[in-house]
């Protein structure tokens, strides 16, 4: 691309940032020269973020504030959905065959028609939407045919109190859809964006609406919209095995958004004048207070949905915007997963079961932040140490899966059920594993060491970093360290990462700037294939479809319990592992998951713990086999 169409991207980006006094000159200015002095080229905002300037959410609400000032091109390149080499091959298309920009972005592959349209959408202020027939209100299809609809392209969506139509299209620029929907709606009708084979879906779902007779048209103009949206919103969430569902207000519309395999996927905008009703809506399946619109609130929904009865929990906040809601989907139908479904190498596997699981005392540790998988793997360890010769009983907060054959007990604080008294009466139940959910605090820990000292195998989990951090912790809470060496066995810690869509998966070579930062070279990296996904409809454009879980399991030698009764550093205490014990870091795990083409180094980089040493890649597989 031309020098100059470089320079007027940056200055349209550095004005926004500059106007929301996000950077001021002189960062600016340093950070155009280190950008100018990169070998490899890197969009100014990156390296704004590199240099600590600003943080990538600020600068992201900057270009969504400030984007009717720039163009299409310079808003996806920044936000790194398009790289500079897609946006050249466009602007030549574009060029040669007369198309607009984002139509040439398509053709080439840089990008899809839901992710161009989000963008145009947030460009222009208004709402994208993805309209079904669920969620429009019909009681605007009176009079209106579905053939008038296909002919102009558009569905009427919802109607606000004052009388304003919101009708969805896939083309702000149509002037004969403009025309139709102002002579239909009286002048009355403000615009959406939404996909074209959405619009074009729903206006076959509205014919044979229509042919079916017109029976089900009366019972269904008689449910409010907002009910009609609630349960479209609900159900698509469990269908796509979301584990949260966000409904939040913006300036110029309410954002909807499902957390699937931990990452919040942007599904699509509502207008705004729906949120009280939605709110209303939630309040009201939830038995929480629908006049109350200045404080928090909170309640629990029994969602139905089919012969299936799902458990949702809701939190109502109170922005500058409006109530917020969020929407916990607790999915007691999830099945347990075995120990060879965990994700876990042979090799690890093999010592998980001889050296931690089929020994009968001592204490084991599962450890990683929340939602990283750790009640799934205690879970998973727990079903393969039950049988009829071993007496397990659990103290849970609360128990999330029912295991036949063992006895498991639910803290429950209201009735006196605390986890202190329940802690005292667990050793006087004749078990031979003890299952602790978490250990809180040094109570909790001298009760595990305790038990590991009287002959007891106990399993809990534990908030850590890494299973070097685990045990430090442990010394943290002032524990003695030769009761951790003495009776600490193994730690587990783990992440979860999002899998490649095996739907849209395709070659993909690493950039140098992920290879290095994970602690390889290109020059080892070169010698294997990768895929990467590109987005499609089944993994909603993300490029992933479920998750894989990495391990870094500790198993404690006599040169491991001699360093932590010596008090040495993390960094010692790992060093040793590693030499000794065959320890494979997180980061490790996970390079050789991206090797075999169940991940990706971008995941990787976001979800494990930094590690100071990365063994050659080749050593890395060899150790994972």
């Amino acid at each position: 691309m031309p020098a100059t169409d470089k320079s007027s991207r940056q200055t349209s980006i550095a004005t926004a940032l500059l106007k929301e006094g996000i950077i001021n000159e002189k960062q600016l200015e340093r950070a155009i020269k280190v950008q100018a002095l990169l070998e490899e080229p890197r969009q100014l905002t990156e390296v704004i973020v590199d240099l600590g300037y600003a943080k990538r959410t600020a600068i992201t609400d900057a270009i969504a504030k400030h984007g009717s000032t720039m163009r299409l091109g310079e808003i996806l390149l920044e936000q790194g959905i398009i790289s500079s080499d897609a946006l050249e091959t466009a602007l030549k298309v574009q060029q040669e065959q007369g198309l607009k920009l984002g139509e040439a972005l398509i053709q080439i592959g840089a990008i899809n028609e839901r992710q161009l349209l989000q963008n145009i959408a947030s460009q222009a202020r208004l709402p994208y939407i993805e309209p079904t027939f669920s969620m429009i209100e019909t009681s605007l299809l009176r009079g209106v045919s579905p053939e008038f609809l296909a002919k102009h392209d558009f569905v009427p969506f919802s109607k606000s109190e004052d009388g304003v139509i919101t009708i969805v299209v896939s083309n702000l620029h149509s002037d004969t859809v403009k025309r139709a929907a102002d002579e239909l709606y009286q002048g009355k009708a403000v615009l959406a964006l939404g996909p074209e084979e959405c619009i074009k879906a729903t206006i076959e779902d509205i014919r044979s609406y229509r042919q079916s007779g017109g029976k089900e048209v009366s019972s269904q103009e008689q449910r409010d919209t907002a009910v009609n949206l609630v349960e479209h919103i609900l159900s698509q969430a469990v269908e796509e095995g979301a584990s949260d569902i966000h409904i939040e207000p913006m300036t110029h519309a309410v954002r909807v958004r499902y957390r699937i395999d931990g990452v919040l996927v942007y599904k699509t905008d509502l207008p705004s004048d729906l949120l009280s009703k939605l709110i209303s809506r939630l309040k009201i399946l939830a038995e929480c207070d629908i006049a109350e619109h200045q404080r928090h609130q909170g309640g629990r929904i029994l969602f139905h949905m089919g012969d299936r009865s799902i458990d949702m929990r809701l939190s109502i906040y109170v922005s500058i915007h409006g109530q917020s809601a969020v929407l916990r989907v607790l999915n007691k139908d999830m099945a347990l997963v075995t120990l060879d479904e965990l994700g876990m190498t042979p090799s690890m596997l093999q010592r998980y079961r001889d050296d931690v699981l089929d020994p009968p005392t001592g204490v084991v540790l599962i450890t990683g932040p929340t939602g990283s998988g750790k009640t799934t793997t205690l879970y998973s360890s727990i079903d393969y140490c039950n049988d009829v010769q071993t007496k397990i009983i659990t103290a849970e907060d609360p128990a999330e899966f029912t295991i036949e054959g063992i006895v498991q007990c639910s803290i429950n604080d209201k009735i006196g059920r605390s986890f202190a008294l329940t802690l005292r009466e667990i050793v006087r139940q004749d078990p031979d594993i003890i299952v602790l959910g978490e250990i809180r605090d040094k109570t909790t820990a001298d009760v595990a060491i305790q038990a590991a000292l009287t002959g007891h195998k106990v399993y809990s989990t534990f908030h850590t970093e890494d299973t070097i951090g685990g045990l430090l912790r442990l010394i943290d809470m002032d524990i003695e360290t030769f009761l951790i060496s003495s009776t600490v066995i193994s730690v587990l810690a783990q992440r979860l990462l999002r899998r490649i869509c095996l739907k849209c998966a395709a070659p993909y070579v690493p950039n140098a700037r992920e290879v290095e930062q994970v602690g390889l070279s290109m020059a080892e990296v070169r010698e294997y294939e990768y895929k990467k996904g590109r987005g499609c409809t089944n993994c909603s454009y993300t490029g992933y479809r479920g998750r894989v879980a990495v391990y870094e399991l500790l198993v404690l030698n006599e040169l491991v319990k001699e360093a932590i009764l010596m008090k040495k550093t993390a960094h010692e205490i790992r060093q040793i592992s590693m030499d000794t014990t065959g320890l494979v870091s997180m980061r490790e795990d996970g390079i050789a998951k991206v090797v075999k083409g169940v991940t990706t180094f971008e995941e990787i980089l976001s979800h494990t713990p930094r590690t100071f040493h990365t063994r050659p890649l080749r050593q890395i597989l060899t150790l994972s086999q």
